[in-house]
């Protein structure tokens, strides 16, 4: 499953915070200083909780889950992060 994190924080620590834990998952690409893209197995309610240890109450968290539709514009890295993503997921279900 695919996911879109977003993090609001005034505390500029906690975004390489986040980006340390992001690193663990199964694939990740950061979009920019404060949005992710990850791919791993765990649903949104887990990944919260896991980056939310290390954050504030000052900050807010948001965890999407993206489907297979999905458009960027002028970043090739992403469009070719998810393609990767896609082909090894589909070649996992084989």
């Amino acid at each position: 499953m695919n996911y879109l994190i977003i993090l609001n924080s005034p505390h500029q620590h906690h975004f390489e915070e986040v980006h340390r834990l992001i690193c663990d998952y199964d694939a990740s690409i950061r979009v920019n200083p404060s949005t992710w893209l990850i791919h791993t197995h765990y649903d949104a309610t887990i990944i919260r909780q896991h980056l939310a240890s290390i954050i504030s109450i000052h900050d807010s968290l948001l965890v999407f889950k993206i489907d297979q539709e999905h458009s960027f514009t002028n970043d090739l890295d992403l469009n070719d992060w998810m393609e990767d993503i896609h082909n090894e997921s589909a070649i996992g279900l084989e």
